[in-house]
């Protein structure tokens, strides 16, 4: 179920990246579900939180909260600007947690040595 989780989070986390090819309402559904996945995935790992994997979902949601404003208000484009940085400053940290536990989540295959 946890590999299903993560793959699901991958899909949707590309999803949301390429939003000039698929578009801003592709984009606003699959940020929606990298946001419900995210807080499933927090939740099934929630005893190993630490304050930085804190700061990685804070990030994320200030990144949703930035987006969703942005929307409401737009004639303040400052405020779409504020999601650019958020979203590019939680891709780089969602790629330094995916590298730190790719051993987990896609293990090598061990040969055993004869």
């Amino acid at each position: 179920m946890k590999k299903a989780l993560n793959i699901l989070l991958l899909i949707t986390f590309v999803l949301t990246l390429i939003v000039p090819l698929t578009g801003i309402h592709v984009h606003k559904l699959a940020s929606l579900l990298f946001l419900l996945l995210c807080l499933v995935h927090t939740g099934l790992h929630w005893r190993k939180m630490d304050a930085r994997r804190v700061f990685v979902l804070g990030v994320i949601f200030a990144s949703f909260l930035t987006g969703l404003f942005g929307l409401i208000f737009e004639e303040l484009p400052m405020i779409l600007g504020l999601h650019k940085v958020i979203s590019i400053v939680a891709v780089f940290f969602l790629a330094i947690h995916i590298f730190v536990f790719s051993n987990q989540i896609f293990p090598k295959s061990r040969k055993k040595d004869k």
